[in-house]
């Protein structure tokens, strides 16, 4: 026990004493028992000394350590550090059980009896300004409890001849306090960017979890973004990073790399840049408005999304940082196994440089780091370089055997502190990664482990911060603490990552040759390997990649045969090469670019570039650590309270109204803490098996903390998407739900939320809405359905839009050219709901926007249904019609609901195709029938969502749809 304690120690300290003791709980009668019989209950009790350098003084603490459950003794933590001073002091009594039989003799009863006797209490006091704090603990060691009782009666005598002299600055790093590792490194990344109540212990109404250790959790997080929050100085500095991937395939620089490096104005057309297009059809899936609205609460973040503005074409400034990541610089066989000639990686240099054209003079090397064939490149402003500091290199192979460098990472580590007169600006820390991962299609599993793998090996040895005069030297070698890749501010990966599309060969290049040609990105990208990771949380989880509207960067033809787009005919397309990012909530990051750039054509690869703009917050240094130490001393020792935490919340009971679908309803609760001590408070769910709230409910934020006499506003939010839809409008319209707040080591509240769904069309099953006797919002109950044989043919909302489109739209165009407006499509699906007429457009009035809104509300509808219109057994089957007569006769074994729907949009679709385009169109009949056979089919034919099915070619669902509308 004694070793396990002092291991703990640092070498100024020594430890006087130590013993073992259990934690008590008082009894009606007075009685004290022990609050368990296992670690929960166990403690050791320790008298810690320190010698004062120079002065000589010994000074003397008690700590008390707490042992982690179900590890061994030597996993322990400090629960309590108490300095001896004057306001500490103790007491030992005989320990008061619970009565005893003494009418039994000898055998165990006697034995009860002699440790009973044996056991003393031992209670330990300390006085704060406000309270006094009190542990009463057990021991039947008496030797040892000699022993500490004596230490601390001689250091508190050697406290009271020195009490205006003490100084116990070295309990520090014993405190709780020290977890917050005086922000000595940033947060993991994986644990700021998710919601904090995730890492809350499991809890439920009656069941509180660990309240003590919860209290731990949520203070240190509110510690840590209070202080930067009052440290902060109220100014910003701006950082300007551009980055860049590039597999040069063995070759030495012979191009401009200008295009590459320089962020000025492009020409879409030599920059290989595809302009955002407007949506080939009015379905343009926008985000959830309430994830949009859901803010950071303490700590909980969403990864930070990219903004949707990209403006590739728009005049960037200048980048104060360029990082560049290189793969495939050599491909000798010696380069496998070892790289010690830095020919290749000068020349490359030298080529940045000159790609900066006059601007190069403005710029020179910060760091760089080679693996074999894979070299990352920071090159820097010289009027920031003073900046940059701590500069750190990590590396680590994944090929061959697993180690081998001709594919992992290299990676660089840097501070970057804004220039400030009159204080230490906190820095920020920046990770950069570049990687090479496993190649060929089927490799995608071993990709998703090797990220995971370079993750956690990637770890950076911390040095002694370099002299701000030194940049670039990292020579040295002083050993700290190492950290972690993700323990940074900005983590950026520049990678060759390997990751195919899947689907076949002869698909990939049909949609990127056949109308709409770029226009088909989104529709490839859906069979993207490392969108399908990312949104499974296989690899790259919580990382973000803005959306992708430039052509695949590999692989290029090269002295091969090539096909009508330059792509190599033996070769697949895909998006190999890839910028993705990750960041603090407190560093926002806005993505300016994101491009490939085909005019370099000396690789099979073509290289890639973004542009990322940091809005860093200057916040004073040394502020932010006196204010972390002032917070946590006011915010400690909530656990050990003897108070109540009490709050007051208003209102205890939320009616939303009318509910409607996809309407959003926001409603705020008023939480203030009337307490006498800082209070935590949480969602928790009815049982262990619920959710906190319902699907169609959102409450932000989850958790929160509050010092006496604040208060904090909690917003709750209503909205219903297709999910929810699809079993509400199977049950009764009143919504009922009760959310249960939390407060820790206090009691729960309860509050009441109702409403009245309206019923909607949309999010039903086909057959359901075939038996509606009415709208649907005019029936009385769920339940009410025509009998089979009088149901209709089609769902009449499918055939009202079907028929106004027939009536109304005469130039195809029509249905692609305009931008969707929310307002219209929420009083197209009101009309659908409640069987109102639709808005009909005047004469001589331009329709574009409703028929806009329309369209959008047609496949709206369609993709809402609980199950596609051509069922998933059948995708397989559709893909074998090879003729307009085989695809008629497959009808036959549709659901009956599904051939009427089927025939109706089909006619409408063959009619559009075959109207008089207008004289301005730049497209033919023959492209208006792709275009609305890609937007119908991947609807029509919906992949299934559960796996049962394997989902079909793309292609092949616009071949069976083209049977009947081309």
């Amino acid at each position: 026990m004694e070793a396990a304690v002092q291991s703990l120690l640092r070498s100024s300290e020594n430890l006087k004493a130590a013993l073992e003791v259990e934690v008590t709980q008082l009894q009606e009668r007075g009685d004290l028992s022990s609050s368990s019989t296992d670690d929960r209950s166990r403690r050791i009790l320790a008298v810690v000394s320190h010698r004062r350098e120079y002065v000589g003084d010994e000074e003397g603490s008690v700590l008390i350590f707490k042992r982690t459950l179900g590890r061994s003794i030597e996993d322990l933590s400090v629960e309590v550090a108490y300095p001896i001073s004057g306001s500490l002091s103790f007491s030992v009594a005989q320990a008061r059980r619970k009565t005893l039989d003494l009418r039994a003799s000898g055998g165990e009863n006697a034995a009860t009896l002699g440790q009973s006797r044996s056991e003393l209490t031992l209670t330990i006091k300390y006085e704060l300004a406000t309270e006094i704090r009190s542990h009463t603990l057990i021991t039947r060691d008496t030797r040892k409890l000699q022993s500490f009782t004596a230490e601390c009666r001689r250091l508190k005598d050697m406290f009271t001849r020195h009490e205006f002299d003490a100084d116990f600055s070295w309990l520090s790093p014993y405190t709780q306090e020290s977890s917050l590792k005086s922000f000595s490194s940033p947060i993991d990344l994986r644990m700021v960017n998710v919601p904090l109540h995730t890492r809350l212990s499991p809890a439920s109404a009656g069941l509180p979890g660990d309240d003590a250790d919860d209290i731990s959790i949520v203070r240190e997080n509110w510690i840590h973004n209070k202080a930067i929050e009052e440290a902060f100085t109220g100014s910003s500095a701006r950082l300007l990073i551009r980055t860049g991937t590039f597999n040069v395939n063995g070759k030495m620089p012979s191009q401009d790399l200008s295009p590459w490096l320089r962020p000025t104005k492009r020409n879409s057309e030599i920059s290989g840049w595809i302009s955002p297009l407007k949506a080939i059809s009015p379905l343009d899936i926008l985000p959830n408005p309430v994830d949009e609205h859901m803010t950071t609460s303490l700590g909980a973040s969403s990864a930070t999304l990219a903004h949707a503005s990209l403006n590739n074409d728009a005049k960037v400034p200048d980048p104060d940082l360029l990082v560049l990541g290189f793969q495939e610089l050599d491909l000798s066989t010696e380069a496998l196994l070892y790289a010690t000639s830095t020919a290749r990686e000068d020349a490359w240099v030298e080529a940045i440089l000159a790609g900066l054209g006059e601007r190069g003079i403005l710029y020179e090397k910060l760091a760089s780091k080679q693996l074999v064939g894979m070299l990352i490149v920071a090159i820097a402003k010289k009027s920031r370089l003073s900046c940059f500091s701590d500069i750190r290199f990590s590396t680590a192979g994944a090929g061959i055997m697993g180690i081998m460098g001709n594919k992992g990472a290299t990676a660089i580590r840097m501070s970057y502190t804004p220039l400030a007169q009159e204080i230490s600006p906190s820095p920020t820390v920046l990770t950069f990664v570049n990687a090479h991962l496993a190649a060929f299609d089927e490799m995608v599993e071993r990709r998703n482990f090797d990220f995971h793998d370079l993750s956690r090996r990637l770890v950076f040895d911390q040095t002694d911060e370099l002299d701000s005069n030194s940049y670039a030297n990292t020579a040295s070698e002083t050993s700290r603490r190492p950290v972690g890749l993700f323990e940074s501010d900005v983590l950026f990966w520049m990678v060759h990552l390997n990751y195919r599309i899947d689907l076949a060969d002869g698909d990939v290049r049909e949609l990127l040759t056949s109308f709409p040609g770029p226009g088909n990105v989104p529709l490839l990208l859906k069979y993207d390997q490392l969108k399908i990771a990312i949104a499974s949380g296989k690899a790259f989880a919580e990382f973000s990649e803005h959306a992708i509207t430039h052509m695949p960067s590999y692989r290029y033809a090269s002295n091969t045969s090539e096909d009508s787009l330059g792509y190599d005919r033996k070769r697949k397309p895909a998006w190999t090469d890839r910028i993705l990012h990750m960041s603090a909530p407190s560093v926002p990051v806005t993505q300016r670019s994101y491009c490939s750039h085909p005019q370099i054509t000396l690789s099979d690869h073509r290289p890639v570039s973004a542009d990322f703009d940091l809005n860093i917050s200057i916040v004073d240094k040394q502020r932010r650590e006196l204010a972390a130490s002032k917070l946590y001393r006011e915010l400690w020792g909530v656990e050990h309270s003897s108070e109540i935490p009490k709050i007051k919340l208003q209102p205890m009971k939320l009616d939303f109204g009318k509910v409607y679908y996809k309407r959003l309803i926001r409603q705020t609760l008023s939480v203030q803490n009337n307490g006498q001590i800082p209070c935590v408070y949480r969602f928790v769910t009815a049982d262990a098996e619920q959710p906190i709230c319902p699907q169609w409910l959102k409450i932000d934020p989850v958790v929160g903390l509050l010092r006496p006499g604040e208060s904090s506003i909690i917003t709750v939010t209503v909205f219903v998407d297709n999910s929810p839809a699809s079993r509400l409008n199977l049950l009764p319209p009143r919504l009922d739900s009760t959310l249960i707040l939390h407060t820790a080591l206090g009691k729960d509240h309860f509050i009441s939320v109702t409403g009245e769904y309206q019923y909607t069309c949309f999010a039903n099953k086909l057959a359901r809405l075939t038996r509606l006797p009415c709208p649907v919002r005019s029936m009385k109950s769920p339940n009410d359905q025509v009998p089979a044989q009088h149901l209709v043919n089609a769902p009449r909302e499918i055939m009202r839009l079907i028929n106004w489109l027939m009536t109304y739209v005469t130039d195809p165009s029509d249905l692609f050219n305009d931008l969707i407006e929310e307002s219209i499509c929420i009083n197209i699906r009101e009309c659908l709901d409640t069987g109102d007429q639709f808005p009909s457009p005047q004469s001589g009035e331009e329709h574009g926007p409703l028929t806009a809104a329309i369209v959008s509300t047609l496949i709206q509808l369609l993709d809402s249904l609980v199950d596609p219109v051509v069922p998933p057994y059948l995708h397989a089957r559709c893909l074998q019609m090879t003729s307009r007569d085989e695809a008629f006769e497959l009808l036959d074994e549709f659901p009956p609901e599904s051939v009427n729907v089927w025939i109706s949009l089909t006619a409408f679709l063959h009619y559009m195709s075959l109207q008089k385009l207008s004289s301005q169109s730049s497209t033919n009949q023959t492209e208006i029938a792709e275009r609305l056979a890609t937007v119908f089919a991947s609807v029509l034919l919906r992949d299934d969502s559960t796996g049962l099915y394997t989902p079909v070619s793309p292609i092949g669902k616009r071949k069976f749809l083209l049977h009947f509308v081309g």
